[in-house]
């Protein structure tokens, strides 16, 4: 890497480990509140901060659904095999296996959709797993009263997420975003990437990429500022 592009990433979508790093960081103080919680008044507080941790993240997966994962499923080759593979892949949970498994003849194309499928299933199972927690905390909202019981059935609850979130990170990491770099050139990369960063649904359309950018290091920082001119300069270009 020259000594100019230091602060630049070379593909655009490669921002989601960044924002990984992003969520992490959240998903990592969430539940230590969980474990330290004793009081009716940390159980608010865990509340609000694992409501604000669900909000970004099923943002995040709406978003990769749409304009990421959607788009890429439409252009992949049918093969015949591809439901078996992905039934398997589904079943073990892990694609490393998976791939160990599989025939050379068509891998490629049956290991992408296998990926998809796992993305879509993740997304899928997080929301569940977040209504559980959601549900747990009103409880005791609710009854006003907090029992060591209670708290303890909420941080498991807690791991349970954390574990399926960094589950969900590696696939993306190890399979997806390697398929985007692959499949779309940077014009539609930075359009991915504006949509996950600017939602401009929002009274404060920054809120995101503002989030994101708080809880990086001063290095990543340049890399998402960098970033954030490439795709508004993209946006300003004539058509």
């Amino acid at each position: 890497m020259t000594a100019e592009n230091i602060h630049r990433l070379e593909d655009p979508i490669d921002v989601i480990p960044l924002m990984h790093k992003a969520f992490r960081s959240v998903s990592d103080r969430t539940e230590a509140m969980a474990a330290n919680a004793a009081t009716f008044e940390d159980i608010a507080d865990l509340n609000e901060a694992f409501g604000y941790w669900v909000k970004q993240l099923l943002y995040h997966a709406a978003v990769e659904d749409e304009v990421m994962t959607g788009p890429l499923k439409d252009i992949q080759p049918a093969r015949d095999n591809e439901t078996e593979h992905t039934e398997l892949a589904g079943k073990a949970g892990d694609l490393v296996s998976f791939i160990a498994m599989g025939n050379a003849a068509g891998l490629e194309e049956s290991v992408q959709e296998a990926a998809f499928s796992l993305e879509e299933e993740q997304h899928l199972a997080l929301e569940a797993r977040f209504h559980e927690v959601e549900t747990a905390l009103k409880d005791v909202l609710g009854e006003k009263k907090v029992i060591a019981r209670t708290i303890r059935h909420i941080h498991s609850r807690l791991i349970g997420v954390r574990i399926l979130e960094l589950d969900h990170f590696e696939n993306e990491e190890a399979f997806v975003i390697s398929l985007v770099r692959d499949e779309m050139d940077e014009a539609q990369q930075l359009g991915i990437v504006r949509r996950l960063l600017i939602d401009e649904s929002a009274e404060d359309p920054r809120w995101i990429i503002d989030w994101i950018d708080s809880e990086l290091d001063r290095e990543d920082q340049a890399l998402l500022k960098d970033l954030e001119n490439r795709f508004h300069g993209a946006v300003a270009q004539p058509a």
